[in-house]
Formats: structure tokens, sequence, C-alpha cells
């Protein structure tokens, strides 16, 4: 076995922090092996005084919102373990969750990186949520022939294939975030940050996979509701997907995936939650909305993102062909 750092990121997340760090502190894995670090994104709920009443958690507290990608990227700093698990706020662990990451993670065959089997609400075993059995699906976050992040499930028969990891709970190491040079793009801030990670990695050359063992309960359901806050949060979400996919690509490949992308936006709205036929009034204003956002960003990605997507172009060990089959699913 080998020791582990496990990294929380928080933000306003009091009402889940203790139910994970309780699912934590039960884990299979030897305590003594294991490192929590809790980065609390300067929370104004309380979030961090509740995480310091565990002794055996590290609670940083940073004194600004850092985002998601920013406040992940200090990660490997913090952690005194190469081997780091990453956790959101608002799941909670399988007794086995971090023992089974840790057997599927293996660098040293080209596994870059290892994501667990997510259960959302809505799956059958969700509302059990039990802590102690497995079961015969893996529920994961898949990428789309047209760039969006989509949840899938398929019948568990060990660590399969998959074209992201999901941020949500995944493994890495030390090592491979200083080859890809940076583990979360910053200016991304949150959204489509792992996928951008995951890219990396498979452009270098890494492989990715989902293990059915090792299972989390995420309790955060995505419900479309039209606010002001949820535009914003759509529209970055958007354009993190234009700038994600212009630094992973060169121009011709860029050039070719791009009617995907376009196509994407609109077509984001079958994976949310509403029935028919509120999907077909808001079809219209979302497909234009999301298109808008996407031509804004087309010019900016150039503009931010020249300099990282020539880095990736140098460092990259997968061809055209090979980059191009893995969006367009041909390849895991």
């Amino acid at each position: 076995m080998i020791p582990v750092s496990v990294v929380i990121l928080t933000y306003n997340g009091g009402r889940f922090i203790t139910g994970l760090l309780d699912s934590l502190a039960d884990q299979s894995y030897p305590r003594e092996l294991t490192e929590v670090i809790v980065i609390d994104n300067a929370s104004g709920d309380g979030t961090a005084e509740i995480a310091e009443r565990y002794p055996w958690a590290q609670v940083v507290r940073l004194p600004r919102n850092l985002g998601y990608a920013g406040g992940n990227a200090l990660a490997p700093a913090l952690a005194r373990h190469e081997t780091i698990a990453f956790l959101n706020q608002d799941v909670i662990c399988h007794r086995d969750w971090l023992a089974e990451l840790v057997a599927a993670f293996q660098p040293v065959v080209g596994i870059g990186a290892v994501a667990s089997n997510m259960v959302m609400p809505g799956a059958p075993e969700f509302a059990a949520r039990d802590r102690h059995r497995t079961f015969d699906t893996v529920y994961f976050e898949d990428l789309s022939v047209f760039g969006y992040g989509c949840y899938r499930n398929a019948p568990a028969a060990g660590p399969r294939p998959s074209r992201i990891v999901t941020g949500c709970s995944f493994m890495t190491s030390k090592t491979i975030v200083a080859r890809l040079g940076y583990l979360f793009d910053v200016r991304l801030w949150m959204y489509v940050e792992d996928t951008d990670f995951s890219l990396r990695l498979v452009s270098q050359g890494f492989k990715l996979r989902v293990v059915p063992t090792s299972i989390v309960y995420h309790l955060h359901e995505e419900r479309f509701r039209i606010t002001r806050g949820r535009l914003r949060a759509a529209a970055r979400a958007i354009m993190n997907r234009v700038f994600v996919f212009y630094s992973s690509l060169n121009a011709v490949e860029f050039a070719i995936y791009l009617p995907f992308l376009l196509a994407g936006g609109p077509l984001k709205l079958l994976e949310l939650r509403m029935s028919w036929p509120r999907r077909i009034v808001v079809a219209l204003p979302f497909a234009l909305f999301s298109l808008a956002c996407m031509i804004a960003a087309l010019p900016l990605a150039p503009l931010r993102f020249s300099a990282k997507r020539r880095q990736i172009m140098a460092n990259r060990h997968v061809g055209s062909l090979g980059m191009l089959s893995h969006l367009l699913g041909l390849t895991a």
C-alpha cells in the first residue's frame, strides 16, 4: 500500500462536509497512510470551522475565493504524498472508495488518472447510499462527440476506459501533474477544467479509467432553472468549452471539430433533467444563447490561449488522427 493525500475543495459546503468527513473516517484504507487536506475557498457559512472538528484533517483557509480551478491547483504544493485523490465537497464515499482507486491507479502502465463510480440522484442505488456493498453498474461522466460532459452508465466489469475523468472524484500523481505543467488552468475558474485536464493527459499518451468499485454518492442534483446566476454560470461553461478545445487542438483539428462543438451548445439541453414539454419550450432560446456564447468566445480564444496551445502542441505525443478519434468516440 502507498501513502495518499486526499484533497477536498470547499466553498459554503457546511451542509455537506460532515457527511463527507464521516465517510472518510470510516475508510478501509489505513488511516496512517492517508492525509486529508480541506482547502476552504473563503467560505462564509462556517465550513472551515466544521472541518476543524476533525483533528486528522488539515484545514487550509484561503483569504479569497480562487474558484474551483485555482483552489485545487494548490493541492500538489500542499500535499505531502506523491499520489493525490481529489473530492468534491458534496459526496459521500463508499468504505472502499480510496482502496479501490489506489488499486486501479497504475502510472507505470500509462494510467494518468482514474475516476470513481459517481452515483447521482435518480440512480436506483442512490437512495440507500450503501457504503459497504458494491453493485453491478458503473456511473460515470463521459465526453460526448459534441464536446460536453454527459452522464452515462454501463455494466460494471473492472476499470473501463474513459474519454475524461470527472473532477468530482479522481486520482492522479504529482509527477504526472508536473509533466503536464499544472493541474487545472486557473483562468477557467470553474467548469470544464476537468475536461481540459483530461485532454492534456490524452495528448501526452496517458490513459484514463473509471473504477466501478470506487463509489461516491454525489448529493448535487442539477436542475434547469433560469436565474441571472445560472445564466452567468452557463455562459462561463459554454465559453470555457471553446477555450479548452481551442487549446487542445491544432488549427486544422479545431476547424474539423468546430461544427461538432457548435452543435453541442444547443444539444447539451438533452442532458438536463427536465420534462420534454419544458425542454421544447426552452430549446430555441437555449440554442441561441449557447451559440451566442460560443461565437463570443471564438475571437477571445487565440488572444488568451495561444501560448497554452503552443505548449500543448510542443509536448503532444498523439497525432491528429488519434486525437480526433478520441473526441469522436472512435477510441477511448
